[in-house]
């Protein structure tokens, strides 16, 4: 008996491996994105003179992050995958609810104030239009993203930051979206839409309403590995 679900489970393996055609995306872009500040976010950042907001409005910081990716479908039929992604990038504005701040006012840049972001999860690609490999995405990522915010306006003239503290937070994210991927031979471009809640459960289900949440639009350019067999060509 055992030997029998042996030999089943390796033909069923060698089926999947002949059929599967394996395909590796790997490819760069940037990442533009609004983070509406929650009350804990505002708390939080209430001794720093460039992101302190007072204003009864909604705040938010946005970013622009250039990034790395990594994407590998084990079965190219199915279209369902582990990605995995790197950025670094900056801030590059403040509105506190009143004012909107930007490089000009307050010396925003990819430089003065960083943000790093780290994301890994599953993306699903279905084949809309073969005649142009046109392909819907969609995507349940963790997300890990860290916050280094200069903390003053103790900036140098021509916009060069004086030495000066900075307060880091970190965030635990779910990130979910869709996109739309064209895709040429070897190549690829997509575009996707994202939603981003804050993970807190230090107060219930209180803590995650108190969070802010995240939008994002990003742009990927990037290439394609499938593995064929012989005689056997790419749809």
């Amino acid at each position: 008996m055992k030997k029998r679900v042996v030999v089943l489970v390796i033909v069923i393996f060698s089926i999947l491996s002949l059929s599967a055609r394996p395909q590796f995306f790997f490819g760069g872009g940037v990442e533009w994105g609004k983070f509406y500040l929650g009350e804990e976010e505002k708390a939080l950042l209430n001794g720093n003179s460039r992101y302190k907001s007072d204003a009864t409005g909604t705040s938010y910081i946005s970013g622009f992050v250039p990034t790395i990716e990594a994407t590998f479908i084990p079965v190219a039929d199915i279209g369902l995958g582990v990605t995995g992604c790197f950025g670094y990038g900056g801030v590059m504005g403040f509105y506190d609810g009143d004012t909107l701040y930007s490089s000009s006012d307050k010396y925003y840049s990819l430089l003065t104030d960083s943000i790093i972001d780290a994301s890994i999860g599953l993306r699903y690609m279905t084949v809309m239009a073969k005649e142009r490999y046109l392909s819907f995405n969609a995507y349940a990522l963790y997300n890990f993203r860290r916050y280094h915010l200069c903390n003053g306006d103790a900036l140098a003239e021509y916009g060069k930051k004086e030495k000066g503290t900075y307060d880091n937070f970190n965030q635990h994210s779910i990130s979910l979206g869709i996109g739309l991927m064209e895709r040429y031979d070897a190549y690829y471009f997509r575009i996707d839409l994202g939603a981003v809640k804050p993970l807190d459960f230090s107060n219930g289900l209180e803590g995650l309403k108190n969070n802010g949440w995240r939008m994002s639009m990003s742009a990927t350019f990037g290439v394609v590995f499938t593995i064929l067999n012989e005689n056997e060509f790419m749809r």
